[in-house]
C-alpha cells in the first residue's frame, strides 16, 4: 500500500513539473507565433498593395506617354534646326523619293483638303441560305472577293453548314462587295463602321517633314566635321533620325494600305443551323484545355509583372520613408540624452 502511494506522489511531482514547464515555454510560443503571424500579414499588404500600383500604373499607360513624349520632342528638335542648303541624297537612299510620294498632298486649309480624307471602313453581314446551298454560296463568297480586286483573309467553318470569312477588298469596291454578298440568302444582320485617320495621317507627314530637314541639316554637319568625336556623335544623331523616319514611313504605309483596302466581315449559315452558330471575327466556337492553360499563364504573369511594376514604386518610397524615419529617431534620442 505505501508503495502505491510512494508511486502516485512521484506521479504527481512529475505532471507537475511538465505542466511548470508548458507554462513556462508557452509565452515564448505565443510570442514567436504573433511576431510570424504579423510578418506573413505584413508581406501579403505588401504584394497586396503593389499589385494594386502596378495595376494602376499599367492603365495609366505611360509607355505610350513616353513613346509620344519621345515623338514630340524629336519633332521640337526638328523645327529648331538650323535652315541649310538642301544636300544631294546618300547614293542609294530613295527616302526622299518616297516621302515625295507620302506627302505630295496640300497643307491643311487648302480648298483641295477634302482629298486628303482618310476614311478605313469596315463591315460585317450575317447571311442565311438555303439549306444544301453553303458550299456553293462558300464558293461564291470567294469568287466576290476575287472579281472586286480582294482576297479572303480569313476562312473558318463548322461543318458544312457555317462558316466565317473574312475578305478584304478595295475600299472602291466595298460597297459592290457587300450588295453581292447580300444577294446570297436573307440578310440577317449587317454593320458598317468608318474611321476617320486624317488628323493622323497629317501629323505623320509633318513629323516626317520636319525629320527629313533635321536629316538634311545632319548630312551637311557630317562633311564638315574635323574630328571622330565630332563624326561619330553627328553619326549616332544622324541614325537615330532615319530611324524615326522609316517608322513614321512604315505607319503611312499601314494607314494608306487600311484606307485603300476593307475588311468585310461575312458570317454564313444554313437556315436549319441555330442563329449565332458562325459568330462574328473569330471567335472561339470550341474551348479547350490548351487554350484555358495558356490564358491561366498569362494571368499569372499579368499579376506578377503588375507586383513588379508596383514595387518599383514602392521600394524607393520605403527607403526615403526609412531614412526620415531614422532621422527623427536619432533626433529623439540625442534630445532625450541631453534632457
Amino acid at each position: 500500500m505505501e508503495t502505491e502511494i510512494r508511486f502516485l506522489e512521484v506521479l504527481e511531482g512529475d505532471l507537475k513539473t511538465i505542466a511548470d514547464r508548458e507554462i513556462a515555454t508557452a509565452p515564448i510560443r505565443t510570442r514567436r507565433g504573433v511576431r510570424s503571424r504579423r510578418w506573413l500579414g505584413a508581406a501579403a499588404s505588401i504584394l497586396v498593395l503593389a499589385f494594386a500600383v502596378g495595376g494602376i500604373a499599367q492603365l495609366g499607360g505611360g509607355g505610350r506617354q513616353a513613346a509620344s513624349f519621345s515623338t514630340v520632342g524629336s519633332a521640337v528638335n526638328a523645327d529648331h534646326a538650323p535652315a541649310a542648303p538642301a544636300l544631294p541624297p546618300v547614293a542609294g537612299s530613295s527616302s526622299e523619293q518616297r516621302v515625295g510620294n507620302l506627302s505630295n498632298q496640300p497643307p491643311p486649309g487648302d480648298a483641295s483638303t477634302a482629298d486628303l480624307t482618310k476614311i478605313i471602313r469596315d463591315g460585317t453581314i450575317a447571311i442565311a441560305v438555303p439549306d444544301g446551298s453553303f458550299d456553293s454560296k462558300r464558293a461564291r463568297v470567294v469568287a466576290i472577293a476575287h472579281s472586286n480586286g480582294g482576297f479572303v483573309l480569313t476562312s473558318q467553318t463548322q461543318g458544312s453548314i457555317t462558316g466565317t470569312f473574312t475578305i478584304r477588298v478595295p475600299a472602291s469596291h466595298f460597297d459592290a462587295a457587300i450588295g453581292q454578298v447580300a444577294e446570297l440568302g436573307t440578310v440577317e444582320s449587317s454593320s458598317v463602321t468608318g474611321k476617320d485617320v486624317t488628323n493622323q495621317y497629317i501629323d505623320y507627314q509633318a513629323h516626317l517633314k520636319n525629320l527629313i530637314g533635321r536629316r538634311t541639316v545632319l548630312r551637311g554637319l557630317l562633311l564638315k566635321t574635323t574630328t571622330i568625336g565630332e563624326s561619330l556623335t553627328v553619326e549616332n544623331q544622324l541614325e537615330d533620325v532615319q530611324l524615326q523616319i522609316d517608322q513614321i514611313q512604315g505607319e503611312l504605309r499601314y494607314l494608306n494600305n487600311q484606307v485603300e483596302e476593307s475588311t468585310l466581315t461575312i458570317d454564313l449559315r444554313e437556315e436549319s443551323a441555330p442563329a449565332g452558330a458562325a459568330e462574328t471575327n473569330g471567335a472561339i466556337h470550341n474551348p479547350s484545355l490548351s487554350r484555358a492553360w495558356d490564358r491561366a499563364v498569362q494571368g499569372f504573369f499579368g499579376i506578377l509583372a503588375s507586383i513588379i511594376i508596383g514595387l518599383g514604386y514602392l521600394i524607393p518610397v520605403a527607403v526615403i520613408a526609412g531614412v526620415v524615419y531614422g532621422i527623427v529617431t536619432l533626433v529623439r534620442r540625442r534630445g532625450r540624452a541631453a534632457s
